[in-house]
């Protein structure tokens, strides 16, 4: 297979990005999002395609001048362990330090990935609480969720 580029995705992309994170969301790993969301935040993700199938996603959102979330990481189940979740990640990072983000944090089932990037485990009390009431107020994991708070130092 040819090696597969990190890109910004267009509005086109919209019904891929939704159907990986239908089915992620379905099985509970991710948080669901309507095709209106993904539209309306089509600037926050990055992606990885192959024959203009969008087959991986990561998004970065600002929360505050210095703070953002990388977001909705899904890898379609054909192309794992190719490293394709590490480059979004990565994306995301870069894309961070260039906005002058100081701290980049995610919540995650899937904390060793995250570790193994560089993140740090953190409490998830330092969360803004603009995080927890636009999205995890939503999750029918809470508030009994399970995922751990991980961050990443830029500056």
């Amino acid at each position: 297979m040819k090696e597969l580029e990190v890109l910004k995705p267009t509005l086109d992309d919209v019904d891929d990005i939704y159907s990986l994170v239908d089915f992620y969301a379905k099985k509970g790993e991710i948080l669901p999002r309507s095709r209106d969301n993904i539209s309306e935040r089509i600037r926050e993700f990055v992606c990885v395609k192959y024959d203009n199938r969008v087959i991986g996603i990561a998004s970065l959102r600002i929360f505050y001048p210095k703070l953002a979330e990388i977001r909705t990481i899904a890898v379609d189940e054909q192309y794992q362990n190719r490293n394709l979740g590490k480059r979004l990640i990565e994306a995301c990072l870069n894309e961070a330090k260039i906005l002058k983000v100081k701290d980049v944090f995610a919540l995650t089932f899937k904390v060793e990935f995250f570790l193994k990037l560089g993140f740090e485990l953190v409490d998830k009390k330092l969360l803004p609480s603009k995080k927890i009431w636009e999205d995890c107020i939503n999750c029918p994991l809470f508030p009994s969720c399970k995922e751990e708070a991980v961050i990443y130092h830029i500056y």
